[in-house]
């Protein structure tokens, strides 16, 4: 299989919006309108709890850290373990019986929205083996418990001239409740090897041993050789444990590479309810949908001839939110995560943010005001931009005071 390596590099954007604009009649483009957003927030008082999965422990620190910089007496935490919150973070997309659960639980209205994408992959305990590259094929036929050696002759194939000899038997762990990273995983499994993987997009595996908890996985993967698990990219950097990578078409993808795995996220595809709840995807294929991804907003750059493939296995993270007059913390919170502010401190932890087309239809169900001074909102200009120009129209004036 021939190996090729993905270059990208970092590109800074900024958004910079005219001091003039607010004396502006002409019609507002809708990145315009977005930026105007970017320049506005209504400060609150007081911490917001965020029920967050163990597998995102520790991800609100970045974002408060950031919100404080703006609202000073405004702050986001993880819950308790067990505690009830009135936003919670979940690592797909709610179930319906999910959100009537966390209805029964809110004295308002529940908002879903996505949050951030993450990486999915193969994370192994093979000591001085890294770079091991798994075709789907292969991670289907090791997940249903098919290919027990790591000498197995697929195996081999895809990896010439490295020893497998020796080694100690591939051990599946997982854990015992449905993850959005084996969603993930499956999802893409079933796309890309029908006829390996029967099961269809599940969040938990038959196979091998189940643990209660993600820190008895992590535990037993960081313990026992030989073991492998379905985990999040982030997880298994932070914890020093090798990924497979895997092969998209003629390339062999690196998991580790965050610019590719901005690219993946855009393979997601949005449905949205009744009430305007967004629900995303896994996003997998490493090819994005056309319309869901801006490569100008992403902040990358692609090497000369480079083809538009990212990571092919990212879940996708979403918001409940307890939408109640009477307690604007959790509006106003999941509000700035959607902020590129607090896209940047998810980014800092080690997610993806959203593509900037699908951030910007997370406007209008999370009730974004931006004071436009009577200006009106332009059409699209351009198909890719259509998609967008629905959610960022019903974006109203808001009277209320604003800090920049």
């Amino acid at each position: 299989m021939p190996r090729k390596t993905m270059l990208t590099r970092g590109i800074v954007l900024a958004v910079v919006v005219a001091a003039g604009l607010s004396a502006c009649t002409p019609p507002l483009p809708p990145d315009v309108l977005a930026a105007k957003a970017e320049n506005s927030i209504v400060c609150q008082k007081g911490d917001q709890p965020v029920a967050v999965p163990e597998d995102f422990a520790g991800i609100t620190a970045p974002v408060s850290a950031n919100l404080s910089g703006v609202c000073a007496e405004q702050t986001i935490s993880d819950a308790a373990p067990g505690d009830p919150s009135s936003l919670q973070v979940v690592d797909r997309a709610p179930t319906a019986d999910e959100v009537a659960a966390f209805q029964k639980t809110c004295t308002g209205s529940v908002i879903v929205v996505p949050a951030f994408g993450y990486g999915v992959a193969i994370a192994y305990n093979i000591i001085g083996l890294e770079g091991l590259i798994l075709t789907p094929q292969v991670t289907a036929k090791i997940l249903t418990g098919t290919i027990t050696s790591w000498e197995d002759p697929a195996i081999a194939e895809a990896n010439p001239g490295v020893d497998l000899t020796g080694l100690p038997d591939i051990a599946v762990a997982s854990v015992e409740t449905s993850t959005g990273s084996v969603e993930a995983m499956t999802s893409w499994l079933t796309k890309e090897a029908p006829t390996d993987w029967t099961g269809g997009t599940v969040g938990t595996l038959d196979t091998g041993t189940k643990f209660p908890t993600t820190t008895d996985l992590m535990t037993e993967l960081t313990a026992t050789e030989g073991t492998v698990a379905v985990i999040p990219i982030v997880q298994a950097i932070g914890n020093s444990v090798p990924v497979a990578t895997v092969p998209v078409k003629d390339l062999v993808i690196a998991p580790d590479d965050s610019q590719l795995q901005k690219v993946g996220v855009g393979a997601t595809t949005i449905t949205k309810d009744d009430k305007g709840n967004m629900f995303a995807s896994p996003a997998v294929g490493g090819v994005p949908v056309e319309g869901n991804f801006d490569l100008a907003a992403s902040k990358i750059v692609l090497a000369e001839g480079q083809p538009l493939i990212g990571w092919p296995i990212v879940g996708v993270a979403h918001l409940m939110i307890c939408d109640d007059p009477s307690d604007p913390l959790p509006l106003s919170t999941s509000q700035y995560m959607l902020r590129l502010a607090g896209q940047g401190g998810f980014e800092s932890f080690g997610v993806t943010p959203l593509p900037e087309p699908i951030r910007l239809q997370t406007f209008a169900p999370l009730k974004v005001t931006v004071p436009t001074d009577g200006a009106t909102i332009a059409p699209p200009a351009d198909s890719s931009a259509a998609s967008v120009v629905p959610s960022v129209a019903s974006v109203v004036p808001s009277a209320a005071p604003s800090a920049s």
